[in-house]
This record gives C-alpha cells, sequence and structure tokens, in this order.
C-alpha cells in the first residue's frame, strides 16, 4: 500500500501543473544575508556571514568553530490541505575534498539551527543533507541524523535532490526525500516516508553541515493541487478505454 501511494505521489507531483512560489538561483554577487530570492513571495534572506552568492551559486565558507551557520526565508505560503510541496535544491560540488561534508536543506523552525548533535534544529528539520562528491544522502525528516547513508544513482555533483510534503488522509502529513534530476525517483530508507507534523515548519532554508559544504543552486519551492477523485476516476477510465480500443484492435485482426 505504502509503495503504491509513493508510486501515485510520484505521478502526481509530475502530470499536475505545479506552481513555482519560491526559487533562487542566486543570481548575484555578494553576502547572501538580506539579499533578494530570484522569485519569491516572502522575505529577503536571514543568513550566517559564511553564506555568499557568485553569480550562479551559494557558497559556504566557515571558521573551525562556527561551520552549523544558517541561512533562511519565511514560509512564503501556508501550507494547506489539498496541496504537495515540494523542495528542491541542485547540489554541486564544494571546494572540499570530505566526501562527509554536507549541506543540509528542507523545512525549519522560526530560527534554524544545528549543535552537531544528532537532532537537527531542535528536531524540527524535514530536511536531507546530500554528500559532497559521494552518491548518497542523510535525511532527516524527522529532525534525526542517521549514521547510514541512502545510497542514490547519482553522486552530489548536478544532482537535484528535493523534500516533498503530501497528505496521505486530509491533514495528516508525510514526507519523502526524492532525486529530481537525473532519475526523478522517490528515495527510499531512513524515515522515508515519515509522518510529520506541520506545527513547527516556518522557513526553508539551508544548514552547514561542514566547513566547506556543497554548493546549492536552484532553490525552489513548487506547490502542486492534489487532483479530485474525479479526475482520477477520468484518467483511469480513460486508460481503461485506450485498453480496450487497442485490445479490439488485435482481436480484429487475428
Amino acid at each position: 500500500m505504502v509503495c503504491c501511494g509513493v508510486a501515485l505521489l510520484s505521478i502526481c507531483a509530475t502530470t499536475v501543473q505545479a506552481a513555482t512560489v519560491f526559487q533562487d538561483n542566486f543570481n548575484r554577487v555578494g553576502t547572501l544575508n538580506g539579499s533578494t530570492p530570484s522569485f519569491t513571495a516572502g522575505s529577503n534572506w536571514t543568513a550566517h556571514p559564511g553564506f555568499s552568492t557568485d553569480g550562479t551559486k551559494v557558497s559556504a565558507a566557515f571558521g573551525l568553530f562556527d561551520f552549523k551557520g544558517a541561512a533562511y526565508v519565511p514560509l512564503p505560503v501556508a501550507i494547506t490541505s489539498g496541496n504537495i510541496y515540494t523542495l528542491s535544491a541542485t547540489m554541486l560540488r564544494g571546494l572540499s575534498t570530505d566526501d562527509t561534508a554536507i549541506m543540509i536543506f528542507g523545512f525549519f523552525d522560526t530560527t534554524p539551527s544545528w549543535d552537531g548533535n544528532v537532532p537537527v534544529d531542535e528536531g524540527h528539520a524535514i530536511a536531507i543533507a546530500p554528500r559532497n562528491n559521494r552518491p548518497s544522502v542523510n535525511t532527516m525528516l524527522n529532525g534525526s541524523v542517521n549514521a547510514a547513508d541512502i545510497g542514490v544513482a547519482d553522486g552530489t555533483n548536478g544532482t537535484t535532490f528535493g523534500v516533498r510534503l503530501y497528505e496521505t488522509a486530509p491533514n495528516t502529513w508525510s514526507a519523502v526525500a526524492v532525486e529530481l534530476s537525473p532519475t526523478n525517483q522517490v528515495i527510499l530508507g531512513q524515515n522515508s516516508p515519515s509522518p510529520i507534523s506541520l506545527v513547527n515548519i516556518q522557513t526553508i532554508g539551508l544548514i552547514s553541515g561542514s566547513l566547506l559544504p556543497p554548493y546549492i543552486d536552484n532553490f525552489t519551492l513548487d506547490v502542486t493541487p492534489v487532483p479530485e477523485p474525479s479526475t482520477f476516476v477520468l484518467g483511469i477510465a480513460g486508460l481503461a478505454g485506450l485498453r480496450l480500443v487497442t485490445l479490439r484492435k488485435k482481436f480484429s485482426r487475428a
């Protein structure tokens, strides 16, 4: 049942037209803090001084004792029943040769933070953390870092990962980790999918997990309306009709 639900979720999120409510391509040069995203329904960035943009991406360089800095913006839209929310970012190989270096991105509370312990953002994080130059990610959809990575088909460089929030029942929410490009697949394992609470979701953003974490580009929040039940019925009926026509043609040729 879970597999069917996840598969259906994937189909819905790719076939129904999504609306982009936030996007930052970091097409400017300078400190990220206080800068205006490329497209947003919200506010400017609040960011640790280590975050900066170079015209194509955001980088993060930190001192030895302050590398757990955050960058965030208020949640651009309220999360409401009847929609699917996908927060995604393209990960690019960073300056570090440390393949354990991570950049955490996702949904957080009002002031995202991490002290290096297992809970991320006081356990409020609904996030994913791809590794630098390693074909694996770490999910923290329940706010906790798992000791084991999830292997993914592609490495960090140029891959677009995401966190998707969806309803399993009216006002009952869950989250999955996804790889949107190049494979467009749900990443299962490590609490994915995971039941979640919306109470503490107030911002979207980044938390550095290393001195030189991977770069981030195309930081985007998409909202996709869930099709009405009648839409599913019509779709199924249409597929059944096409199948019937195909079978009739086969039998007539026989």
